[in-house]
């Protein structure tokens, strides 16, 4: 052991710059593979910490037409009643509990002693109302208190980051009181609970009782929750604990009979039934059939593209090894000779060359691994959310690491050992043994190709993704969305009759252009969804739209255009209704102008139609538009929107905040720009672009890295032939042409394979969003281009110091 490693030591210093490329090559190459490693193993962890995962499910459901089977929609939300119907009819459930996310949630702590009251507006992710049953299926660690009080009314439990936040700790805050909205719901504290891990699709931060919501307003929802079979609301989940033993296929089995015996569809005549399924919380997070409220997590599809990128990265720093190590194995001919002449067999050569191969992973190996330590905030950034590190991840990173360095070991060291210890030792000695016959120069070829064939995939993939990147950031949506501030309004009905004098205050303002009242921002990807009824149709159409409410100011603010018909009058209730041009093709119209003065029923209202909108996008670019339908409605609105001159935004906005201050005192100013709310539709889109970018230059600069030594190789081997070809008479321009033609058209040759499959998967990719960028030829021009110039560089330093070199030094001696 000692002797392979002096001898190991001695190799690697014999030949410093080319250990050092090597070491590098490995090092960039396994501290990429290890970050995507922890990304990937961060994306599969959601919820491995709850005992009971594998009996926990989540119910969801579909709904499909009766005609043809076709699925209309999916839900992860349920029905009121079906929580309660469970607990009656499936004795094999062990627990049954709902939740309904409250959302982005103002919160309000009063002050001691006559002190001004905290005030906070929380995120959407970590509010909820549930039902005391949900703690009996999530596993919660209680520091002071419990859940037993979530029967009742106005309680609440919180995590204890939020009772420090708000109370300073958590033996603080029991039996304190947390007022909600603007109507400031009261919320009594009976328990604190340390914090979730970060890795959770069920984030408790605070956690109300179900029975505050059914006693909010005026009972109507406590009516629908006992057999309301048809009303959802919007945010509820329900998770079921099996009994141990129980298949969760014997109880889905039931389900079709439950579902008839409960909807009643086709007694209602519904065109459409339900089906409901349980959805393993194991497979929860990774599931891209049915959203997750408020989570920011990477699509599968992304998944499997980064963990084919991070075997790449180690593939093309593995070809780095290789490349270097055969081009060098001329120089180390006499080496083998000696120790063959002396009676060293093949099999000692071959363990030799793997330790030092060994000796050289080691190192990448912790430089690696501290590479993607630095990097991983920097990671997390990106992601936007934490990458969790606990003590059970300590043992797969090792076992991770263990088996990156023993196939890293082998299939960079394999191949250049047996090449090494294959030298006949007379040849070797005679110093007969020539690059092209050892070492495999065509073997080399086929490696460089192989690495920028890599490469270029991934530099053809980083232009698609910032090229679609732009298109979603510069392609009309067909309404204003610069300069256009949307404030949240307090939703308390005493505070909305300030409604109309915040409205005549903001347009009074300089540098305000318009104002108007609304429930939603034209694009979202919530909203409003509902049936209607056409004219005099015996049926509701058999698919639903999407309803904005609004008062007239609404279209100028957001420069709406009209295809046909007027705009609506304003009205403080449904009067008047304008549709898209979307909804007019849906119901199979031939013209704009046909479905003036028709009467369309929205719920329980019959009002004519109008006008006809021009289509605008009033879902994000990755979706189709969707029908809509656009009226007023006082009671709905919900936001304040001022379209500001954008010349003006900084002072107006400042005006804007004191303004509202003023009027609602005791209310938080809770703002966004369009601009800015647009841009978070593509916040996964802008996630895969810059992991795109990051890793597409890691494979070249690895690539650039092999290249570099490769070509310093040649100059050494070429050093005379240079000299002679310059004392002949050669330029600078022909000794550079010398160095750079194999390796151009290498990456030709690597291009001819990349482009083809660049196209099939981008294009792949790209069938993901509904409006997209075409695959053009400028796409792969711009790729084959880049790397070009790239090779050219990496290349250009070492030829031009070699061909500026006095020839006379490398013909002196021999």
């Amino acid at each position: 052991m000692n002797t392979h490693l002096k001898l190991s030591f001695r190799a690697l210093w014999a030949k410093k710059s080319f250990s050092l490329l090597n070491i590098l090559g490995l090092a960039i190459g396994i501290g990429a593979s290890l970050l995507i490693f922890l990304v990937i193993r961060n994306e599969m962890s959601y919820d491995n910490y709850q005992s009971k995962r594998n009996r926990i499910y989540r119910v969801v459901s579909t709904e499909r037409k009766f005609s043809n089977d076709e699925i209309t929609s999916k839900y992860t939300m349920v029905v009121m009643p079906l929580p309660d119907a469970f607990r009656q009819e499936f004795p094999q459930m062990e627990t049954v509990g709902r939740m309904h996310t409250i959302g982005g949630a103002q919160i309000y702590i009063p002050g001691k002693n006559g002190a001004e009251e905290m005030r906070v507006k929380e995120e959407s992710r970590g509010q909820y109302f549930v039902e005391p049953q949900l703690f009996d299926i999530f596993d919660v660690k209680w520091i002071i208190g419990n859940a037993a009080e979530m029967k009742m009314p106005h309680t609440a439990v919180i995590s204890e980051s939020r009772a420090k936040a708000y109370f300073g700790s958590a033996q603080a805050a029991m039996g304190k009181t947390i007022q909600l909205w603007s109507y400031r719901v009261p919320l009594r504290v009976t328990g604190v609970f340390k914090d979730l891990p970060k890795n959770t699709d069920v984030p408790f931060e605070l956690a109300a009782s179900f029975e505050t919501l059914l006693s909010l307003g005026n009972g109507s929802l406590r009516e629908k929750a006992k057999d309301n079979w048809s009303h959802m609301i919007g945010g509820s989940q329900c998770f079921v604990v099996l009994k141990p033993g129980t298949d969760p296929k014997s109880i889905a089995s039931q389900f079709p009979r439950f579902v008839t015996t409960h909807y009643k569809e086709q007694e209602k005549k519904q065109y459409t039934y339900t089906q409901l399924f349980l959805q393993p919380l194991t497979a929860m997070h990774m599931d891209p059939e049915y959203d997750l409220p408020y989570t920011n997590r990477i699509a599968p599809r992304e998944m499997w593209s980064l963990a084919l990128i991070g075997v790449f990265l180690l593939l093309v720093a593995c070809i780095n090894f290789i490349n270097l190590a055969t081009a060098q194995s001329v120089n180390r001919a006499k080496e083998v000779g000696v120790r063959k002449a002396l009676g060293s067999n093949r099999v000692q050569l071959l363990r030799q060359f793997l330790f030092e191969t060994g000796l050289i992973t080691l190192l990448a190996l912790i430089i690696g691994t501290f590479m993607a330590v630095v990097a991983l905030p920097s990671m997390s950034h990106i992601l936007g959310k934490p990458i969790v590190l606990n003590g059970s991840s300590l043992p797969v990173i090792i076992v991770f690491l263990i088996l990156t360095g023993v196939i890293v070991t082998f299939l960079a060291g394999f191949y250049p050992g047996l090449v090494l210890s294959g030298f006949n030792p007379v040849m070797a000695l005679k110093s007969r043994i020539r690059a092209q016959q050892k070492g495999g120069v065509s073997l080399r070829r086929g490696l460089v190709i192989f690495q920028f064939v890599i490469a270029q995939l991934l530099v053809i993939g980083t232009i698609v993704v910032v090229k679609q990147m732009q298109y979603f950031r510069n392609q009309s949506m067909g309404f204003r969305k610069e300069a256009v501030l949307m404030i949240d309004l307090p939703s308390d009905s005493a505070l909305k009759l300030k409604y109309r004098y915040l409205e005549d205050r903001f347009a009074a303002l300089p540098g305000v252009k318009s104002v108007t009242l609304c429930n939603n921002a034209p694009s979202t990807r919530s909203g409003y969804y509902t049936s209607i009824q056409y004219d005099t149709r015996a049926e509701k159409e058999n698919f639903s739209v999407k309803q904005l409410m609004c008062d007239s100011g609404y279209y100028k603010t957001f420069d709406l255009k009209l295809a046909a018909g007027r705009y609506i009058f304003g009205n403080d209730s449904m009067r008047e209704a304008l549709v898209n041009e979307t909804l007019v093709k849906k119901l199979g119209l031939k013209s704009n102008e046909e479905i003036i003065g028709k009467m369309i029923t929205i719920g329980e209202k019959t009002i004519p139609v109008v006008g006809v909108l021009k289509d605008y996008h009033n879902n994000p670019l990755d979706e189709q538009i969707w029908p809509s339908v656009v009226t007023s409605e006082f009671n709905a609105y919900a936001a304040i929107v001022v379209s500001i001159d954008p010349q003006r935004v900084m002072t107006t906005a400042d005006q804007i905040r004191k303004t509202f201050t003023a009027v609602y005192p005791t209310y938080l100013y809770d703002y966004a720009f369009m601009d800015d709310q647009i841009a978070q539709f593509y916040e996964s889109a802008a996630v895969v672009e810059q992991l795109f970018k990051v890793f597409a230059f890691l494979a070249i600069l690895i690539s650039c890295l092999g290249l570099y030594g490769l070509v310093s190789f040649m100059a050494v081997q070429k050093n005379k032939e240079v000299g002679i070809r310059k004392v002949l008479g050669a330029s600078v321009q022909s000794i550079l042409y010398l160095f750079s033609k194999e390796f151009t058209i290498l990456i030709g040759v690597a291009f001819l394979v990349a482009a083809p499959l660049g196209y099939f998967f981008m294009n792949n990719w790209l069938q993901g969003y509904y409006y997209h960028i075409e695959l053009g030829w400028g796409v792969f021009v711009l790729a084959i281009v880049l790397s070009i110039v790239i090779a050219w560089i990496t290349v250009g330093y070492k030829a031009i110091k070699a061909a500026l070199a006095n020839p006379i030094n490398s013909l002196r001696s021999e």
